[in-house]
């Protein structure tokens, strides 16, 4: 069963949602497997949210397919679109690229040059329309481009004046439209026509022309180019190109199935345009309705879109209450079904080690900080909920390389869409769906990925959170350097023993320890080796501790331990001989020019209610001096 792979950008667009049902048409009748790998990081967006959107694009092994099709200029980011452009060319596999031409690859487009020039001149020679205005696309689409050219061109063939301040840059967007009216109007300069590069800059210019006054086709003609749902939905309907992009899925799904890898190479198909001359320029077509079903389309979308968000509220609500993201499971798992789909999988890197990594490099520099999600994002994901013919279940890591394990095959032989989970550059994993109504849930996914994106970010922030302040507690009752309790923790500590050895009827003892020669260790080899030095002997007395005894640093070159006596009050006797003996090992094994060395000194607290604390650290000092000043003497 042949697998093909799909790169796009902004599903939530018609032309998009159009071309990727022509993909599951072809596959409902000649199955195959389709992975669409989409985000919705268009042109709009900031430059962060790209680099975590665009991320998915990586997730895609183009040797696990037999074929990709590529809509290269929906990656509307040039370096992304580099990128995957040479990754896919190098792979060897063959590509499609729709609707703009790229070299190594087939390439299946539309005659956008003919098409505009053919409603330019409608608009001149059938409608006597000589002061033309026009609103360009984004200048990275070579559709754009192509359109453009045809209107000066067409203008200078009909012995039009080109006229610079009729001629604007657009965006593709509804607000294009919009703002270039007002400057119009602004200007005092509404021209007989506007042409503009999309239906949805169309659009936007009609509602503005309305909005001020303005009558369309009457006062102002206005066409648009695609002939997606908003020409259709629009009053006035806008005049418009239809270009068939369903076919063009379907075509590039065909020829990828069916054709060999060098044919696909040499592959140049132009896709047939349909110019439709409509309401917005004054040209009424027959036979066209009154409007009641695209207004029962449109009720019948808003009450399946109003089950559906209230539903995501009610998970989002869920994802804003976690304090891990693996208490995402269960509200997850109460929404997917109601998707109606065969498979669902969601996969996140470890974000509690990212969190714990984070906080190592607290109060570094960013590009530390930056350096700890670098290391994250070498890992590889888990796959904690996988949903296949409404039965869940989990996996642990999967393989380099592997989208889902071995064992999940219900994305076998549809079509799934692949998206991004990330907060702006930060990517944390993908979300994989099998086959949903595009034209209801479009939008809504994009929705969901968002959500759960910034959801992830927020438990990750409240983690960091969390665990700074943990670090930043164990800072100030640890001792920086031995990892033992400071003087704050053994406080606390203590209160807590003296609690325990009264509720017990158990004695209490204090041991007072103190480095022999730390002083001359400094001024001969150093502060460094003072240093190992402290943390030996600290380490010395972790391991000859129990834990119902607590290790203190009291200070430079002094420790305290604090211990529950047993029955026969010999406990701190035991203690002391093992720390001797674990300093003996490290003579032993260390090659060091001097011996360590360390003196100790105990005294056992009977009356623990009545005892000051302090007192009993003075008489365990005391003993620990007199033991130090008798090895002195030999």
């Amino acid at each position: 069963m042949k697998k093909i792979a799909v790169v796009l950008c902004g599903m939530e667009y018609s032309n998009q949602q159009e071309l990727v049902q022509g993909m599951i048409q072809y596959q409902s009748e000649h199955g195959g497997s389709i992975h669409v790998f989409h985000c919705s990081g268009d042109h709009l967006q900031t430059g962060g949210y790209k680099r975590g959107a665009f991320k998915i694009f990586d997730l895609l092994n183009p040797q696990n397919y037999d074929g990709i099709i590529l809509a290269r200029e929906t990656l509307h980011e040039k370096n992304m679109q580099r990128r995957v452009v040479e990754r896919l060319r190098e792979s060897g596999v063959p590509v499609i690229s729709v609707g703009a031409k790229t070299e190594g690859m087939g390439c299946i487009e539309f005659d956008d040059y003919h098409a505009m020039s053919q409603m330019v001149r409608h608009v001149i020679c059938e409608h006597g329309a000589r002061k033309l205005a026009y609103i360009d696309g984004p200048k990275e689409y070579s559709d754009a481009a192509k359109r453009a050219q045809a209107y000066k061109d067409v203008l200078e063939e009909e012995g039009v004046p080109f006229d610079s301040h009729w001629f604007f840059k657009g965006d593709y967007s509804v607000e294009a439209g919009t703002y270039v009216v007002s400057e119009l109007d602004r200007m005092h300069r509404i021209p007989e026509a506007i042409i503009c590069a999309n239906d949805c800059m169309a659009a936007g210019a009609i509602m503005e022309l309305q909005d001020r006054g303005y009558r369309v086709p009457e006062d102002v003609l206005v066409t648009g180019f695609d002939n997606v749902s908003i020409a259709k939905d629009n009053s006035p309907r806008i005049t418009t190109v239809d270009c068939d992009r369903e076919t063009m899925g379907y075509r590039a799904c065909e020829y990828l199935m069916t054709k060999t890898a060098k044919e696909i190479q040499k592959l140049c198909v132009q896709i047939p345009t349909t110019q439709i001359y409509s309401e917005s320029c004054g040209c009424e077509r027959e036979g066209q309705d009154d409007g009641r079903e695209i207004k029962h389309r449109l009720i019948r979308q808003s009450a399946k879109t109003k089950n559906y968000q209230r539903r995501m509220n009610e998970v989002f609500n869920s994802f804003m209450k976690s304090k891990k993201v693996k208490d995402f499971i269960g509200p997850v798992k109460e929404f997917v079904p109601g998707l109606e789909t065969e498979c669902f999988y969601i996969a996140f890197r470890d974000t509690d080690a990212f969190a714990r990594r984070m906080v190592r490099s607290y109060g570094d520099r960013d590009s530390l900080q930056d350096a700890a999600w670098d290391e994250a994002e070498t890992e590889r994901y888990r796959l904690p909920i996988a949903y296949e013919k409404g039965v869940f279940s989990s996996y642990g890591e999967l393989e380099p390389g592997m989208l889902l394990p071995k064992e999940c095959t219900a994305d076998e032989n549809v079509v799934s869409f692949i998206m991004p989970i990330h907060y702006q550059e930060h990517f944390f994993g993908y979300c994989m769906i099998g086959h949903c109504d595009m034209a209801t849930e479009a939008d809504l996914i994009k929705q969901w990925m968002l959500e759960l994106g910034n959801a992830v970010e927020s438990v990750l922030k409240k983690q960091i959170l969390q665990n700074i302040t943990e670090k930043l507690d164990r800072m100030s009752a640890f001792d920086s350097l031995t990892g033992l309790y400071n003087r704050v923790g053994f406080q606390i500590q203590a209160d807590k023993y003296k609690m325990y050895a009264k509720s017990s009827g158990r004695s209490l003892y204090i041991s007072f320890i103190d480095i022999d020669g730390l002083k001359k260790v400094n001024d001969t080899y150093g502060h460094h080796e003072g240093d190992w030095l402290i943390k030996t002997i600290g380490e010395c007395l972790k391991k000859a501790s129990h834990e119902e005894e607590v290790c203190m640093r009291f200070g430079g070159d002094e420790f305290i331990v604090l211990g529950l006596e047993n029955v026969a009050d010999g406990r701190h006797l035991e203690f002391e001989q093992e720390f001797q003996k674990n300093i003996q090992k490290v003579n032993e094994t260390q090659e060091r020019e001097y011996q360590v060395s360390a003196s100790i000194g105990s005294y056992t607290i009977e009356d623990v209610e009545n005892t000051n604390l302090q007192i009993v650290i003075e008489r365990a000092d005391m003993e620990m001096y007199l033991r130090k000043k008798k090895k002195k003497r030999g």
